[in-house]
């Protein structure tokens, strides 16, 4: 990262801290998602799908550290935001690099950043719930469930799936080229400093147990929604014969929560409901 960070002895919330969130984040790491590309399992259209559906958490996400670093009182957290904004904006450039050697176009994940069309329901929970947490919730909060959660659960994915990742070479449809693995490869490393830090400005930050109930959370609902996100990504787009095309599941049926469909109202009147007498619920 080009700055030298200097690291404390953890205090003793951190320890019970950790294994709170052990059983989020082995879910992740021991999940159907990450086992599928580890094995090299996922067919190409369900690969896309997850980079297609993320993209724009991806695009967004130096724009929640931007919100996080508004709340900073110390140099140590204003300069690791400060730096790793300036790293995540060239992530997701090479996000799109990605995506392009698995056959997205760019247009197609440019178009699903800039609101033109809509995500998935679980991957904008997933966005709002980190909108949130950085523009309302502490710094400690928003660093544990942003930095320290979702970059550092990060880190440990690419980790794992980096070989299986790199196994789609040969795949009809994929470029493996050294840019379409470049955010795989970058992440793997840079992501298993990088939640170190991050706890230690959350230890900054965290000095009440209130606060480091809070903390704990935070992250754990991070890595919920994060699981989340990535499952309901690559399931929406698996096809019926498995044919490693393109194709959403707009046409599946029994799947609600992963479709984007409109939906009609009911052609019926709203009646004035002023002077009507209110019903206890017990």
């Amino acid at each position: 990262m080009g700055i030298m960070y200097e690291f404390s002895p953890h205090p003793v919330w951190v320890g019970p801290f950790q294994e709170y969130i052990k059983p989020y984040w082995d879910e992740i790491l021991e999940g159907e998602f990450v086992e599928g590309i580890t094995h090299t399992k996922l067919s190409l259209s369900e690969m896309q799908g997850w980079m297609l559906q993320l993209y724009p958490f991806i695009h967004t996400f130096p724009k929640f550290l931007a919100e996080a670093l508004v709340k900073v009182e110390d140099e140590y957290a204003r300069s690791y935001l400060i730096d790793n904004i300036r790293v995540e904006k060239a992530h997701a450039e090479q996000w799109l690099w990605m995506g392009q050697g698995f056959g997205l176009r760019k247009e197609q994940m440019l178009e699903l950043a800039e609101g033109r069309r809509p995500v998935l329901r679980d991957v904008q929970s997933l966005t709002d719930w980190i909108w949130y947490i950085n523009t309302k919730g502490s710094l400690a909060e928003a660093v544990a469930a942003t930095s320290f959660a979702i970059e550092g659960v990060t880190g440990d994915i690419c980790r794992k799936i980096l070989p299986g990742f790199e196994g789609y070479r040969g795949m009809p449809g994929v470029d493996m080229s050294p840019k379409t693995y470049k955010w795989m490869r970058q992440h793997a490393v840079y992501d298993d400093e990088h939640p170190k830090i991050a706890m230690e400005v959350v230890k900054r930050y965290a000095t009440t147990e209130r606060m480091q109930e809070r903390v704990m959370l935070a992250a754990k609902r991070s890595l919920q929604l994060i699981n989340l996100a990535f499952n309901t990504s690559y399931r929406a787009y698996s096809t019926a014969d498995d044919a490693n095309t393109f194709v959403p599941v707009d046409n599946r049926s029994g799947e609600r929560r992963m479709q984007q469909v409109n939906l009609n109202f009911p052609e019926r009147r709203f009646g004035d409901r002023r002077g009507r007498q209110i019903r206890a619920v017990a």
